[in-house]
């Protein structure tokens, strides 16, 4: 064999080892590209997971918070509705016929008053509750009609011994406020779920 049989050889044996190195290195390169796009596939299909529970979370949340923005905005308007309804019963009973007017008034004063006080009336009630004098008397509570006050603006104050207590459809309202607020809740918003 000579000399240069052996070079070809030596050189077609380093050629295929080569080819044989290098078809390995294609092979075990392929196989990371697989495993690395099976693995980029794995994250991308945990990372859409991920985002989308972290989206319904938000959004479930936001849903609440927007439920309990409108269940307080409701609650306000309500609140506000039987406010004025409130507002509005004071003014019917101010507006009352004379003679009903006076004998709620009669009564308010026959529930606070005590023997030895003094009534002064509202200067715009003077007129209406001209009567109440004589309707004191009649439900047999001993207090005395001295004039008019210019420091309330409707109905009466019953005053003595250092109480002063007012009593008007204002009064009536605030006395019982709670109760007829309860009244105009009901009244209003009938049939509602709460």
């Amino acid at each position: 064999m000579a000399i240069a049989d052996i070079i070809t050889r030596i050189e077609d044996d380093a050629h295929a080892e080569a080819d044989a190195i290098i078809s390995a290195a294609r092979e075990r390169a392929d196989a990371v590209r697989e495993r690395a796009r099976i693995d980029a596939e794995r994250e991308a299909e945990r990372i859409v997971e991920r985002t989308l529970t972290q989206a319904k979370v938000e959004a479930d949340t936001l849903l609440a918070n927007a439920r309990l923005a409108a269940r307080d905005s409701l609650l306000a308007a309500k609140k506000d509705l039987a406010e004025r309804a409130l507002t509005e019963a004071g003014h019917v009973l101010e507006d009352l016929p004379d003679d009903e007017y006076v004998a709620l008034i009669a009564r308010e004063v026959a529930e606070v008053a005590v023997p030895g006080q003094r009534i002064r009336v509202s200067a715009a009630d003077e007129q209406r509750l001209r009567t109440l004098g004589a309707l004191m008397r009649d439900a047999g509570v001993d207090v005395t009609v001295e004039g008019t006050s210019s420091d309330i603006e409707r109905g009466v104050c019953v005053e003595g011994d250092g109480v002063r207590v007012d009593v008007s459809a204002a009064s009536y309202i605030a006395e019982h406020r709670a109760d007829l607020l309860h009244v105009a809740v009901r009244t209003l918003f009938a049939g509602e779920d709460r």
